[in-house]
Parts: C-alpha cells; sequence; structure tokens
C-alpha cells in the first residue's frame, strides 16, 4: 500500500514535536443515562488507577454494561470506536447489533435503531441536536476522537429524556476525574483518499489533570480532534421509466444524468470539563462542548435525455419513438435507441456549515439517605448553506438516444456524430443560473433535578423521582430561485451566453467518470464552468449575468417554540421468581407540551401576513423493566413501556418550502399528532467470561399515527408546484429478531490464543403507511436483514480487526414516472440493492506509551445500485473513495 512517503516523513516528524495519541477508554462509564448525571467515575470508591488498554479489555468494558444494565442496551466504548477506521459517530454506531446507517458521500450520516430513524440523541445524558427542520443530531458533525462510549438504548426507563420511538443514543465524553492523576493523549494522522486522490493531515490531543487542594480536589479537561477528509463520488441515474410511443408498453428511461462531485470535509470538535469535589458529599462540573462541520462540494453533471420532456398531446412532439429494433425483458428496454436528444451541463457549488454549541452545569449531593442531582444546560446550534449552479443547453448533429442494459455500468448516451461535439463551444449556448440559500438556527435551555432514596420495603429498594423543563426554539429561512440567463443577440462561442460567464466556461478536469466500474458508455467530459470557486461568490456571479442576489422569501420562514415538563417516578425492585433473582424497574414519565409557531402567508396583491398558532398536549409513558438471573451465567429480560416522538419543525408549520428546479415543495401541518408505540421487548443473554458472551432478542413495536404526505398543486409567484403535505396515516408494526455473539479463542495454544470474534445479525419485519398514499409497505431506509462480522485478533502488542459490514435492500424513496406514452404522471418506489463494506485495522505498540496503526475502510471498493420499483429498470450507480490512514498514538 503506498501511502507516500512525504505523507509518512509529516506523521514521524508532527510525533516527534508533540508526543500525541489516542486516549484510552474512560476508567468508569455510567449504565444509566439518569446516572450520568454529574456523576464521575470516582464518586464512590476510592480512586484507583484504571487502563483499558488492549482491544479485550475495551470488548470486556461494553460487556459489563450490557450485562448490568437495568434495560436493553448495547454499549461502544472508545477502545472500540478507535480501532476502527471511523470518521464519526455515525460509522461507530453501525458495529452494534439493531443499528443502521445511510451513507453521504462515502460516510455514515443517518441513523436508524431497528428501523426508526426517530431517536434521541444525548450528550452525557443531556439532550444534543444540530439547528434544522429536524430534531435529531447529525451524526456526521461529531468527530469519533471525542467520545469516552457510546450507549444505544433500545428500551426506556421512565427517568430518560423522551422523544425516541426507535431508541435513545447517550454520547458520553471524558470528565477530568476520570482519570487518577495527569493524563496527555493524542493522535497523529495521515488519510487518503483513493478516488479523489488526496490526503490530508488529522489530529486530536487531551490533557486532563487533577489536583488536591485546600477547597477540595479540583480537575480540568481539555480534548480537541480535528479531521479534514477529501472526497470524491462518481455517479450515473437513469431517468424515470416512461412507456414507449409504439404502443408497445415497453418502459424506457426518460434519459441519464451523470455527475463528478468532489469536496472536502472540516470537522472539529473540542470538549472542556471542570469537576470540583469539595467534600465527599459534594461533586460539581461544569462542561463545555463545542462541534463544526464544514462541507464544500463541487460538482460537474451533465443531463441528456430525448425529447420526452417536450412532449406535446396536440403534436406528439417529442415522444420516445424507437429508432429500429428494440430489444426488450418483459416490459422494459435492454438495448434500443430512440428519437430525440437533449442536454444540458451544469457545475454547482453545495457548502454546508454547521456550528453547535452547548455549556452545562450541575452537581450532585449525596446525604445519609438521599442523592441529589441537578443540571442547568443551554445548547445552540447554527446551520447554513449556500448553493449555486450555472446551466448550459447543448446541442447534437444526430438526434437520438441509445441505451444498452446488458454493460457493467448501464449504457445510456446521446448519438454524436463527432465524439468531439462535447467539447465544442459553438454547441453550447446559455441555460439558468439557480441559487439557493438556507439558514437555520436553535437553541434549548434545560433544567432537570433528580434525586433517589434506599429503601427497604419488601421487594422495593429504591426510588427515583425527577422533574425536567425544557425550552427549545428553530428558526428556519430559505430562498431558492431559478433564472433564464439566455441573451438574444449576444454572439460568441457559447452562444447566448454576456462574456463574462462565456470566459468561464471550458472543459471540466475530469474525464474518467465511474472507470473502476467496467464497461459502459456514456459521456465522461463536456463543458461547464470550469472555475467552480467563481459561484462561491453570489455577488460576482449574479451580477456578472445581470442579476440581483435575492434575500429570503418570507413564505419559506417559520420560527417555532416548544416548552415541555416532565415529572417521573421510578420504583427499584428485587424480587424471587420460580426460586430464580428478580430486578428491575417500573416507573412513568409524565410530560406537558406546548408548542407556538410562526409563518408568513402570501397574500393578495403580494404582501404577506403573519400567522400564528399553538397547541398543547400531555403524555403518560409507562415503562417496566425485568432481568431474572436463571444461573449465574444466563439471564433474561423482559421490558414494556411506551415512547413518543414529536413530528419535525417543517411538519408542524405551515410555511412552503420550494424547489425551483424540479418545481416541487413542502407545506407542513399545524394539527399533526406526534407519533407513538407500545413495544414489548424479550432478550436472552449468556455471558460466557468476562469477554464472550451471546444473545438472542426479541422485540416488537405497535406505532400510532405514522406520518405520511399527500400532493397538491400550488400556484405561486406565477409558478405551478407540485406540493407535498404531511398527515397522520394508519398505524404500522415495527418486529424482529437480534442475535449475536464476541468470544476469543482462549483454549488455542501460544499466540493463537489472541483471535476471537464478533458476529452479530438484525431482523425487520415493518408494515407501516407507505410513501404513495394508501399503500402499506416496509419503512423507508430500512434493510430487512443487517449483520456484523469481525475477526480479531489481539495479543500483547499486536491488534487487528477486519470488519464486514452488510445491510439489505432498502425502499430508498419514491419518484414519478410515466405510465403511458402521455402527460400523466404517477409515483413508484425505488430500491437500494443490498450491499457491504469491509474495514480494516493494524496497529503494534511500540512501547507502553506509543502505537503506530494502519487503516483502512471500504477496502472492497463497494458501490450501491438502486433500481426502479416500476419495470425494474436500473436507476443509480454510486462510487466512493477507499480511505487509508497511518496514525502514531501516544498515551502518558
Amino acid at each position: 500500500m503506498n501511502m507516500h512517503v512525504p505523507a509518512r516523513r509529516r506523521a514521524i516528524a508532527l510525533a516527534a514535536a508533540l508526543c500525541a495519541a489516542q486516549v484510552c477508554a474512560q476508567a468508569h462509564a455510567q449504565s444509566q443515562t439518569g446516572q450520568g448525571i454529574g456523576q464521575s467515575a470516582d464518586a464512590e470508591a476510592p480512586l484507583q488507577q484504571v487502563v483499558v488498554s488492549g482491544m479485550r479489555a475495551s470488548l470486556e468494558k461494553a460487556q459489563d454494561l450490557k450485562r448490568r444494565a437495568d434495560q436493553v442496551v448495547d454499549s461502544i466504548v472508545a477502545d472500540d470506536i478507535g480501532k476502527l477506521p471511523d470518521a464519526n459517530v455515525a460509522e461507530a454506531l453501525q458495529r452494534i447489533t439493531g443499528v443502521q446507517v445511510s451513507r453521504n458521500r462515502g460516510e455514515g450520516d443517518q441513523v436508524q435503531i431497528r428501523g426508526l430513524s426517530q431517536t434521541q440523541t444525548l450528550l452525557n445524558g443531556r439532550s444534543i441536536f444540530t439547528a434544522g427542520k429536524e430534531r435529531g443530531l447529525s451524526f456526521q458533525d461529531v468527530p469519533a476522537e471525542l467520545l469516552a462510549g457510546a450507549d444505544v438504548y433500545k428500551t426506556p426507563t421512565a427517568d430518560q429524556v423522551e422523544g425516541g420511538i426507535g431508541g435513545l443514543i447517550d454520547l458520553r465524553m471524558r470528565r477530568p476525574f476520570d482519570f487518577s492523576g495527569a493524563r496527555v493523549a493524542g493522535t497523529l494522522k495521515e488519510t487518503y483518499a483513493d478516488y479523489a486522490k488526496k490526503k490530508n493531515p488529522e489530529g486530536s490531543i487531551l490533557l486532563s489533570n487533577r489536583w488536591k487542594t485546600a477547597i477540595g480536589d479540583v480537575g480540568a479537561l481539555l480534548s480537541v480532534a480535528h479531521q479534514k477528509l477529501d472526497y470524491r463520488s462518481d455517479s450515473i441515474e437513469l431517468g424515470a421509466p416512461a412507456q414507449l410511443a409504439d404502443g408497445s408498453g415497453i418502459y424506457a428511461p426518460v434519459g441519464a444524468y451523470y455527475s463528478y462531485e468532489n469536496g472536502q470535509r472540516d470537522r472539529t470538535g473540542v470538549t472542556a470539563s471542570l469537576q470540583w469535589r469539595p467534600s465527599r458529599q459534594l461533586d460539581l462540573y461544569l462542561d463545555g462542548n463545542f462541534t463544526r462541520l464544514k462541507t464544500a462540494t463541487d460538482t460537474y453533471s451533465m443531463y441528456a435525455s430525448p425529447y420526452w420532456a417536450n412532449w406535446s398531446a396536440a403534436t406528439n412532439a417529442g415522444a420516445m419513438w424507437p429508432k429500429g429494433a428494440i430489444e426488450t425483458n418483459g416490459d422494459a428496454i435492454v438495448k434500443g435507441t430512440v428519437w430525440g436528444a437533449q442536454m444540458s451541463t451544469s457545475g454547482f457549488i453545495a457548502d454546508d456549515r454547521t456550528k453547535t454549541r452547548q455549556l452545562a452545569l450541575g452537581g450532585k449531593w449525596r446525604g445519609q439517605d438521599w442523592t441529589v442531582r441537578s443540571e442547568l444546560g443551554h445548547t445552540k446550534s447554527d446551520y447554513a448553506r449556500l448553493y449555486q449552479e450555472v446551466r448550459l443547453g447543448a446541442s447534437t448533429a444526430d438526434a437520438a438516444f441509445t441505451y444498452d442494459m446488458t454493460t457493467p455500468v448501464p449504457s445510456a448516451y446521446p448519438v454524436l456524430a463527432n465524439p468531439a461535439d462535447l467539447l465544442n463551444p459553438s454547441n453550447y449556448w446559455a441555460g439558468n443560473a439557480l441559487y439557493f440559500r438556507q439558514k437555520n438556527e436553535g437553541k434549548e435551555t434545560t433544567w432537570r433535578a433528580d434525586g433517589e432514596r434506599s429503601l427497604d420495603l419488601g421487594a422495593v429498594t429504591r426510588v427515583r423521582t425527577g422533574v425536567r423543563y425544557a425550552d427549545r426554539d428553530a428558526s428556519s429561512a430559505e430562498i431558492n430561485t431559478i433564472d433564464n440567463i439566455w441573451r438574444d443577440g449576444n454572439s460568441g462561442a457559447v452562444g447566448g451566453a454576456v462574456p463574462g460567464l462565456a470566459s468561464q466556461v471550458a472543459p471540466i478536469p475530469y474525464s474518467d467518470l465511474l472507470h473502476r466500474e467496467g464497461g459502459g458508455i456514456y459521456p465522461r467530459q463536456w463543458l461547464s464552468v470550469s472555475n467552480l470557486d467563481w459561484l462561491r461568490d453570489p455577488q460576482a456571479v449574479r451580477s456578472t449575468l445581470g442579476l440581483s442576489v435575492p434575500g429570503f422569501d418570507a413564505a419559506q420562514t417559520f420560527d417555532f417554540s416548544e416548552k415541555s415538563t416532565a415529572l417521573y417516578g421510578v420504583l427499584d425492585f428485587e424480587s424471587a421468581l420460580f426460586g430464580k433473582d428478580l430486578s428491575g424497574n417500573v416507573g412513568v414519565r409524565y410530560v406537558h407540551t406546548k408548542t407556538g409557531r410562526a409563518w408568513q402567508e402570501a397574500v393578495a396583491g403580494g404582501t404577506y401576513a403573519m400567522r400564528t398558532g399553538d397547541s398543547t398536549d400531555n403524555d403518560w409513558l409507562p415503562s417496566l423493566n425485568a432481568k431474572l438471573a436463571l444461573t449465574d451465567q444466563l439471564q433474561a429480560r423482559f421490558s414494556a413501556s411506551k415512547v413518543i416522538t414529536r413530528p419535525n419543525f417543517d411538519q408542524l408549520t405551515p410555511s412552503l418550502s420550494l424547489n425551483a428546479n424540479d418545481r416541487t415543495g413542502y407545506q407542513g401541518n399545524p394539527t399533526l399528532q406526534p407519533l407513538s408505540a407500545r413495544q414489548l421487548d424479550a432478550t436472552l443473554e449468556y455471558y460466557m467470561s468476562s469477554s464472550d458472551y451471546l444473545f438472542g432478542a426479541a422485540f416488537y413495536k405497535k406505532v400510532d399515527g405514522f406520518i405520511q404526505t399527500s400532493a397538491t398543486n400550488l400556484q405561486y409567484g406565477g409558478t405551478s408546484y407540485t406540493v407535498s403535505t404531511p398527515s397522520n396515516g394508519q398505524d404500522g408494526t415495527i418486529k424482529g429478531l437480534e442475535l449475536g455473539y464476541q468470544g476469543f479463542f482462549k483454549n488455542l495454544p501460544g499466540m493463537l490464543r489472541g483471535l476471537g470474534v464478533q458476529a452479530n445479525f438484525t431482523y425487520v419485519d415493518s408494515r407501516a403507511p407507505g410513501p404513495l398514499e394508501g399503500q402499506q409497505t416496509a419503512l423507508e431506509g430500512l434493510s430487512r436483514q443487517s449483520y456484523n462480522l469481525v475477526a480479531m485478533y489481539d495479543w500483547e502488542n499486536f491488534s487487528a480487526r477486519l470488519a464486514y459490514n452488510h445491510r439489505g435492500k432498502y425502499l430508498a424513496g419514491t419518484t414519478n414516472y410515466y405510465p403511458n406514452n402521455g402527460n400523466t404522471i404517477a409515483q413508484t418506489p425505488y430500491y437500494m440493492d443490498g450491499y457491504g463494506l469491509v474495514d480494516a485495522y493494524l496497529s503494534y505498540g511500540l512501547s507502553k506509551t506509543l502505537k503506530l496503526a494502519v487503516e483502512a475502510n471500504n477496502l472492497t471498493r463497494t458501490s450501491r445500485h438502486s433500481y426502479y420499483g416500476v419495470s425494474g429498470l436500473p436507476f443509480g450507480r454510486y462510487v466512493d473513495d477507499r480511505r487509508f490512514a497511518v496514525s502514531l498514538h501516544a498515551d502518558f
């Protein structure tokens, strides 16, 4: 593997200047979210140096958390996250049984638990989010290096924050009292993306210390992680199926879209913590957390199509008529040519920036009978997006379009008299300018107080109670425009283009689209705005084109506020059943929520009127968690609970969100009700040793009020839009099984005892209102089957992992198609084929403090394929980078 010698030299030189490396796992992780508030690792025990070293030690810690928990939970500790090449939290979480992640330009993105994306995310036990129209956290924002661990709770207890019908994810950061004294640790890494052919340095550092002073124990911690990752994603998407005009009933795609995406993610995370223990009874802390993700993406794309878009019932012009014989398979084209070819090319930029800050002050007091905790927290998050595109039209002398679905990459291309036509400026003219800008802001202030008291009332051993208040605000503003920039009377190499635009047009700097995917005929190079950085100056671009930079559209803005008060009570119990130890908890959480919203509504005369609305609701959320010790090694669990998730902010606010490009839109519905689920869980866990275990789980969820959308036509600004509106649909069910095993082969001789295996499998069957109105289908984005297989080796100074993560086919969304040779439009689902990714990690301890590691992500160069539900025609092919990295770790 060629990691570039200069890159290695730079990493070693930096290491010599800063002996930094990845810190070991947090000395003690709480098994209960409610217990995490203000509770340090050594709060109730003498201080001990606890150093988690080696893969096996981290797996033992995660296993111990699962075994001792009062509910169904799976955990990752820091060593797990660091041992696999995970750039962000989403990629780390995909190793957990029942968790599936979607991918965005090669990185893990959205997270589902047992098929549901409606999850609640906490950081050190308090809610955390990314500003947006949705409620949750963008897991891409958080560097994995910051974490001490992560817990995925699949069943709730009444003391946990409500809001996730899928489950709850608690991200645990380190605090200074997690260590017995001074700690310095860090990582220096060089990462190489082979498709983008770019390398970047990364680094993280942790500084922590604690002191005994006249005012008690004092500790301070600072942890910083920074990543800069380049990426490239190539794709081809075939247009929606449409019947040919010859009456045969055969479907062909209405063209194809080809694109090169190149970009960079700049990710920074900071955690700071102060702790003070003035006495054995009192602990106080101040936590600060900061994350920032900046993404800049350059895209060169081309769209080519028969003249279907110009179809006219009066003239039949442009309908897809076969040009010669057509080879078919069922009702879908396999090979053939149709008349007509229209083309357009574009260059566009899409730049996103997310910034989230959180500050929390809290503490814990331990009396003779009571333990009391309290915390005041504030979170603020901002999101901004800039999208700007310039589109050109293009022509060909021989107006025909050819398909061939038998090539490794489906062939779809306009027939050209001369292949150089796509590089000839005289064949191009000015087309359109698109401008999109979005700005979201969110903030939340929370306060909670929790108390617990040990009891001796027969089976009841402890009572817990508490209150939580949250005040959250969210706002969003958008503008989305498309303008015709063709100028009559202008002449030059690019017809209709003003000189300032024509001078920006040149061949794109790539000509190897999907070159690793095998054969196929499709355009690979064309003309476009070549220097896309020009598009990052909206004022310069718009003035060159004779346009102004528009402000936010009043109709596409909203302000949303939500205040909630929660009270809970929990009884912990210990008893016996059939002579076996039975323990657990039973509780109820009550939540009162009041929402307010404000938006602008268009009225006569092109003006706007402010509209407001509010609503209240009350929810009772009971829960039961029971654990039965069948033997010293075998235990069973049973859980029953009710959970809720509130609709997203844009779903509740009747402001518009418009897409001028495809003339679609979205408008919320203030009468939407929360989604609620009644759920049952049963597990059986067999612990063979401190690091080896086997488990099985069965679960069932009955979900009330799944949200589905219906579409209507809306006239806005003289343009007709197809606007979707959400409503509560039919109820749905989710049921499934989970199986898992973890173990090392300790009976093998010598060094072979370092061999081990992790394996887990999840099966989920779901029935819910589908994206097409009136239909029941599997949940969108849910793979019915998913599994992880990990081969491990951990012996003395040497560690290695080879991990395979697979998810099966899933419903990816819906799109329009044309069910006859006319202008009738219907909708069809489209599906993503199942795929798997192979990651690897190899490390060697150079000394007690230094470790050298090599990582690889997507070793098999997996590409993703999608297809249409109607006709089964191919839809998309998507290819991303492999990532390689060399790192040096130090821990003092």
